[in-house]
This record gives structure tokens, sequence and C-alpha cells, in this order.
């Protein structure tokens, strides 16, 4: 667990080098820091969190960090960050402040029915065929898919989407089922052409909250796992990070802002499989 928290910090600690004023790496790496018992780090991290969002105006977000701060009073950045929220707030006209979050979603039984609904009849798994297929396409012209290999794929994944058990409807994952060539090339172009980083998902504990939003079939068949909710957002791992559709789709159902990173097929088989530990009872024993 504590080699999973180290891997875990330092992906973001990356991010923050190529990004400092992300949001999520700075609301995750606190939240990190914070249960680590590192005040000082906390503190510096939630400074640097409440210039960005005093700069980008949000109301909301500020009055909820500045909750957290006052539970440092006293520490030189937690000082800081409270007094620049504090004088931010009282300069918000009171008809600018926005009214308290509201659920644009249904109850979790609503998002799970939803969710079946999507990955359930043939036009629906058309769809989820027509959106892998576009990104085939794509590694098709980058020369990363040979014309024989794009028509196998193309096979290969109108026949998972057929299938009656629930298996990823994923390029990605079909390439390391068929241990196709050039994986490593295909994960590092889908990560460049889509902005989205590669997530080391092994290292992070999926929560709960996050991945017991949907159904575990309409997660395997989607290519996706949430794996940690943030405030009023959602972070999410993903097959296919250049899949836009599926984003607004997931926000649509949760109501909830989704932040996507790119994940190996066997982190994702991996967590998958824990999360069905987690969330189905066991078996009973077969009778000799």
């Amino acid at each position: 667990a504590a080699e999973q928290h180290i891997e875990a910090v330092s992906f973001f600690e990356q991010m923050l080098q190529t990004m400092p004023e992300d949001r999520v790496s700075l609301e995750v790496l606190s939240q990190s820091y914070e249960q680590a018992g590192e005040a000082d780090k906390a503190c510096d991290l939630l400074l640097r969190l409440a210039r960005v969002i005093e700069r980008e105006r949000d109301v909301e977000a500020a009055t909820l960090l500045r909750q957290r701060l006052a539970m440092y009073t006293g520490k030189a950045d937690a000082d800081k960050g409270l007094e620049l929220l504090t004088r931010f707030l009282a300069s918000v006209q009171p008809t600018a402040v926005p009214a308290p979050a509201k659920e644009t979603a249904g109850t979790a039984n609503t998002i799970t029915a939803d969710a079946l609904q999507l990955i359930t009849g043939p036009a629906e798994r058309r769809a989820i065929v027509t959106q892998e297929l576009d990104f085939a396409w794509l590694l098709y012209e980058q020369g990363l898919l040979s014309e024989d290999q794009y028509a196998s794929v193309v096979s290969d994944i109108t026949d998972l989407s057929a299938s009656a058990t629930p298996q990823p409807v994923s390029v990605l994952h079909l390439y390391h089922d068929r241990q196709l060539p050039n994986i490593d090339r295909v994960i590092a172009f889908a990560a460049e052409k889509s902005g989205v980083p590669l997530l080391p998902l092994t290292s992070f504990e999926p929560q709960a909250a996050a991945y017991g939003l949907f159904p575990l079939d309409y997660l395997v068949i989607k290519g996706v796992v949430p794996f940690e909710l943030m405030s009023h957002d959602l972070l999410v791992a993903t097959l296919n990070p250049l899949n836009e559709k599926l984003r607004e789709e997931l926000e649509k159902l949760t109501g909830r802002r989704c932040h996507f990173y790119l994940v190996q097929p066997t982190d994702f088989d991996a967590t998958v499989e824990k999360i069905r530990k987690l969330t189905q009872a066991p078996e009973p024993p077969k009778r000799k």
C-alpha cells in the first residue's frame, strides 16, 4: 500500500512539472499529503490551488477550499490562502454566488439502469463499435496498423460487441489480447493525440464511491474505470482517450465533470478483477 501511495504521488508530481496549475493534480496531491500527515506540503499545494481558483474566479471552489484551509490556521501558506480567498469572495457580488450544486443525474439506481441500456441493444453495441473503429482508422492512417491488421481489427471488434459475455470492446485491449505489434507506439500516439496522460492505475486504490456509480458490465464493455471521486469531479481511467462521446456520456450519466487518464490493458484488467472481487459475493463451492 505504501509503495502504491508513493507511485500515485509521483505520477501527480510529474503532472505538475508539465502543468503547474493543473487543478486536479493540486487537489489530489494535497489530499494525499493530508492523509500522510504532511501538513506543510499539503498547505503549499492548497495555496497554489487557491491562486489558480482565484484567477479562474471559481466562487464555488473558493468557498470549499477556504473551509479546508481554515483547518490549518496558523500555518503561513494556509493563512496566505485564506486571506486570498476571503478577499476574493468579499469582492464577488452576492448575486454572482451560485446556489449549492445540484446533482443533474438521477439516483444510483437510475444511473445503473441508464448505463445498462447503453450496452444492451444492437444499436447501442454498434455505436460502441463505431467509436472504437474511429480509433482503429487513425492507427491505420498513422501506419500503426497494416491494411490486413485493420480488417482483422474491424472483424474482431464486431465479434466482441456481439459476445454474450461482457468483454472490452476496445482496440487497445485487442492489441494486447492478439499480441499485435507496436502497442507501445499506439499508447504513445493515443496519449499525444488526446493530450491525456498515461496513468499507472494499479498504483491507485479504486474508490467504491467512484466505480460503484456504474454496473461492472458497463465498465468492462466501455473500457473505463472511474477510480476516484474528488469534490464534485470524477477521475476516470480509459482504454480510449480519443472517445469524446464516452466522456460526454459519463458526465451526463453522473452529473459530474470527468477527467480522463489513459490506462494500459494489463492495468485495466487487474483493476477490474479487483473491483469484481470487492463487489461480488464469492461463488458457492461446487458439489463434488
